[in-house]
């Protein structure tokens, strides 16, 4: 009975994950989806990072409806893209916070390498 006990306490014990990711974005449409520039820039800080660019997605794109996943040491994000809308551009504020700590984000199709602030 004492084996059993001590099996079932350890499995307890290393079946315990404290990972997570909180993720929040705001978009604010600034026009038409034509030209724009492709850079993202990345602020580190001790509550994760914030990542602005600029990308196109359906016109009556909130904020909301995005798509968030992690693979592995990677974070992949698209925003919404159907053919039988209207594009437009959008000027995107993406924050994340995730443990455990992620390499990669994929940001809309552009790949940035991440070096997490130290905490």
């Amino acid at each position: 009975m004492r084996y059993i006990f001590s099996i079932i306490c350890c499995c307890f014990l290393f079946s315990c994950s404290d990972s997570f990711i909180n993720h929040k974005m705001k978009a604010e449409k600034v026009g038409e989806c034509k030209e724009y520039s492709r850079t993202i820039n990345m602020i580190s800080n001790i509550n994760g990072e914030r990542y602005e660019f600029f990308g196109c997605a359906d016109d009556n794109f909130d904020g909301k409806s995005y798509s968030l996943v992690r693979r592995g040491d990677s974070i992949i994000v698209e925003l919404p893209v159907t053919s039988a809308q209207k594009q437009s551009l959008f000027k995107v504020t993406l924050d994340v916070d995730a443990k455990p700590n992620y390499h990669h984000i994929l940001l809309d199709g552009r790949e940035v390498t991440v070096v997490p602030a130290e905490k």
